[in-house]
């Protein structure tokens, strides 16, 4: 087990998708359920959003801010966790299994500030391990209307892990994006 808090983003609009992701089936499993259970090596798990949906039993903490971006979710994150380390996920990343989460977990380390996927040529900011002690940054850089995770990284001490061109790092952003992901799984097996 490690010694962090996990937080599964669930709080996005969701526009383009049309529903709300994490309640997407893949496999017989919603988003929410497959991401929860890829935590498992992390005792503690909390589930951020707008507001609780009903009948949701999972441990649930609002949003502390009004704003639609990710960063808002690392905000509350950071605030609310009662370890050093929080893990940071997105259901925009269905397929992120306990394998990349152990993998990230094992350069937890003392002087970095975050630790993030690099996939498919893009920092994966929205799967990454972030360090409490960033929370004044974070703060301050919502305070001055800098609200991009991207070039939060770029300014912290970030620890890059490359996992080349993995497609567990799918982002679902689109009903055609689940339909390509199901016919992936299916063509997978």
């Amino acid at each position: 087990m490690f010694s962090a808090t996990a937080f599964i983003l669930i709080g996005g609009k969701s526009e383009r998708f049309g529903t709300h992701k994490w309640q997407a089936m893949i496999e017989g499993k919603s988003v929410l359920n497959r991401i929860w259970n890829s935590c498992d090596s992390i005792k503690n798990r909390l589930i951020i959003g707008k507001e609780k949906p009903l009948n949701f039993e999972k441990p649930f903490i609002e949003d502390d801010l009004l704003i639609n971006a990710p960063i808002n979710g690392l905000y509350t994150a950071l605030k609310n966790s009662k370890t050093d380390w929080i893990l940071l996920l997105s259901c925009d990343l269905p397929l992120i299994d306990s394998q990349i989460i152990n993998l990230l977990g094992k350069h937890l380390d003392k002087q970095a500030d975050v630790i993030v996927p690099i996939a498919n040529g893009k920092t994966q900011v929205t799967c990454g391990y972030y360090n409490k002690r960033i929370l004044p940054l974070v703060d301050n850089e919502i305070q001055n209307g800098n609200y991009s995770l991207f070039k939060l990284v770029q300014i912290i001490n970030s620890v890059d892990i490359d996992f080349g061109k993995d497609l567990r790092f799918w982002n679902m952003n689109t009903e055609g994006d689940l339909k390509d992901i199901i016919n992936y799984l299916s063509d997978k097996k």
